[in-house]
């Protein structure tokens, strides 16, 4: 893939037809101080079964072999699901609940235009929510030759621009890595209805306990509409913004479909990016040892999307419900 010394194009936004040229300043200078642009990366048997001829009968042994074949894509399937996607606890896996708005920087226009429209293409399939014309960015993909040091000036200017659960090394590790791509996710919790969620609503109601303290003190979110039951989450998971950060010194050897279709796994879903998979995953993409390296999403990628934003969030059996989804589309 190509590498230029400086953007040639502003950042790019998803709209539905046309595109906003509203970004946000202190992102927009620093993308034009830092970022790369033009980066390159017969007829029927006998209905009984006594008069057919050996040949015509179903051999046992390709039976056993089917049902063989099934059993090991189930357990596949169920390892895909299982080592994939993060979870924390007990609670739901995160994805998407509020409209994506994507914001490229770092390429030329075309190239910009190219990675939001597979992007957008990717969120369709997966029937994850898009955001329409004017919206205000909460996806960021940065391309740039200088990923510390933008990161580095990025969060200076903004400090709330990461929240997280697992504390400031969390923070650190992020900004220090020398992946090829970084990914960030920054989450909130919803009702199962997808409602925003009062952090003291439930402190009020406990003022004077132990509990109560801990809530108003921690800023927990709370849901006090929820029916008591053992079969949904009382609270899930969103996405509210993933920031992706490109080290153009380190994607030469992709196509932009690749490092696109990465991007776009990696961004829908809060996965696990050191996965260990046997089955065709965009995911591996960087390993080095592959012959033969992913050209795009693969069907698994593809099933295990849609299944994430096709079942139940809120279910305690998301991820055997996500199982079954994919099962059946993987092998129907």
């Amino acid at each position: 893939m190509e590498r230029a010394s400086r953007p040639s194009g502003p950042p790019r936004r998803r709209k539905s037809a046309e595109r906003s040229r509203c970004v946000p300043f202190a992102l927009a200078a620093l993308v034009f101080s830092l970022c790369a642009a033009d980066v390159s990366f017969g007829a029927q048997p006998p209905s009984d079964p006594a008069s057919q001829t050996p040949s015509q009968r179903t051999p046992v042994d390709t039976v056993t072999v089917e049902a063989t074949k099934r059993k090991e894509v189930e357990r596949e399937v169920s390892h895909f699901v299982s080592s994939v996607p993060k979870r924390y606890l007990e609670d739901s896996l995160s994805r998407w609940n509020t409209a994506i708005c994507p914001l490229v920087a770092g390429l030329t226009h075309d190239q910009g235009e190219f990675v939001l429209a597979r992007l957008s293409q990717i969120a369709t399939s997966a029937k994850a929510p898009l955001a329409g014309e004017h919206c205000k960015p909460n996806f960021y993909v940065v391309v740039t030759q200088e990923p510390d040091r933008l990161l580095k000036k990025w969060h200076a200017r903004d400090r709330h621009m990461f929240v997280t659960r697992n504390g400031q090394g969390y923070i650190n590790d992020f900004l220090h890595t020398p992946r090829p791509v970084r990914v960030w996710y920054n989450a909130d919790f919803l009702s199962p209805e997808r409602g925003p969620i009062s952090p003291d609503a439930l402190a009020s109601a406990l003022v004077g306990t132990g509990l109560g303290l801990t809530l108003q003190m921690n800023d927990i979110p709370t849901n006090t509409t929820a029916a008591p039951g053992r079969l949904s989450h009382t609270l899930v998971q969103t996405l509210s913004s993933v920031i992706v950060i490109v080290d153009a010194n380190r994607v030469h050897g992709l196509n932009f479909g690749q490092l696109t279709d990465y991007i776009g796994m990696a961004s829908l879903a809060e996965v696990n990016l050191d996965a260990q998979v046997s089955v065709p995953t965009i995911l591996t993409v960087f390993r080095d040892s592959q012959e033969h390296p992913p050209q795009g999403l693969s069907s698994w990628d593809q099933a295990f999307l849609h299944s994430l934003y096709n079942v139940n969030q809120a279910s305690v059996v998301q991820l055997p419900m996500m199982k079954a989804s994919m099962l059946k589309s993987i092998a129907p």
